[in-house]
C-alpha cells in the first residue's frame, strides 16, 4: 500500500508540474492550451526538469510513511 501512495502522490506531482508549465506559457503567449501543453518545448522542459518535483516528492514522502 505504501508504494501505490508514493506512485500516486508522484504521478499527481508530475502532472500538476506539466499543467503548471503549461498554464504559464498560455499566459505569456497568444496560443491556446492544448497548443501549450503539446509544444515541444514544453514537452522538452518537462522532459529535463519536469521529473524533479515528482522525485523529491516521493523520496519526502517514503520517508514520512516510514516513520509510522
Amino acid at each position: 500500500m505504501k508504494s501505490t501512495k508514493i506512485m500516486l502522490a508522484c504521478i499527481a506531482c508530475f502532472l500538476t508540474t506539466w499543467l503548471s508549465i503549461s498554464l504559464i506559457g498560455y499566459m505569456l503567449s497568444d496560443a491556446t492550451f492544448k497548443t501549450c501543453a503539446t509544444n515541444g518545448g514544453t514537452m522538452m522542459f518537462m522532459f529535463i526538469l519536469g521529473w524533479v518535483p515528482a522525485f523529491v516528492v516521493g523520496i519526502d514522502l517514503d520517508k514520512k510513511l516510514n516513520n509510522f
